[in-house]
């Protein structure tokens, strides 16, 4: 049931979009109401690029599904901007930025002063980049993430069928994200925590989003995955 009601959002939203495309190129709405029509316009068309994804997903072979609100979730791979890494980030993109600007004084100062403007410089645009980093990643990880304030890493064992799905799933560029969900919260790990926990041995599913909605992407028991090696 949930395929049809994809395609039936689909079929909702380009007549959405056919309606707003009339209304606007009629001539008739000025002022604020074009501006809403426009708007709206381009939230229809950001929803109907996510519903057109949704249903090549599911040609694929991807069912939708619903997983258990009870069951504890994590991410294959770190969702946050630059894998939290925006400080790292901020210093390499200054470095050769310095570097440069480090030679150039040098060509007109002595090289001691131009060796400590240098570092001044490196400092500088670090703590620039890193401002500007920063508020990308906020802006980002918040219309990723939500109200997700520690977002938690899958952390137990794959096997090889679901990492085969997983690498299908993910070089289809289809989805946005890929989620493990496992009724044992101990398969999971903050993204900010060294330490892995214990192994976790019941039946964990692998999801891909797109937008709101997952799909399915492998399922696997780990116990019996785990005696047959």
């Amino acid at each position: 049931m949930a395929a049809p009601r994809i395609e039936e959002r689909q079929q909702a939203l380009l007549r959405q979009e056919r309606l707003l495309l009339e209304a606007i190129e009629s001539g008739d709405l000025q002022g604020q109401q074009w501006r809403v029509q426009t708007s709206l316009l381009r939230q229809t068309r950001g929803e109907l690029a996510v519903a057109e994804r949704e249903v090549r997903a599911v040609e694929a072979g991807w069912e939708p599904f619903e997983p258990s609100v009870e069951w504890s979730r994590g991410y294959v791979e770190d969702p946050r901007f630059l894998r939290g890494r925006v400080k790292t980030a901020s210093a390499l993109m200054a470095l050769p930025l310095a570097a440069l600007g480090g030679v150039v004084l040098a060509m007109h100062w002595d090289l001691l002063p131009a060796c400590l403007l240098t570092v001044v410089l490196f400092l500088g645009l670090q703590v620039a980049l890193h401002g500007v980093l920063g508020r990308v990643a906020q802006e980002r990880d918040s219309r990723r993430l939500g109200e997700e304030a520690e977002p938690r890493m899958f952390n137990a064992p794959m096997p090889a069928h679901a990492a085969t799905a997983y690498r299908r799933a993910r070089e289809s560029g289809l989805f946005d994200t890929f989620v493990v969900h496992s009724p044992r919260a101990q398969d999971f790990r903050a993204v900010t925590v060294a330490e892995a926990p214990s192994l976790g041995l019941l039946d964990p599913v692998l999801a891909g989003r797109i937008g709101r909605h997952s799909f399915l992407i492998a399922q696997w028991d780990l116990a019996k995955d785990l005696a047959e090696v």
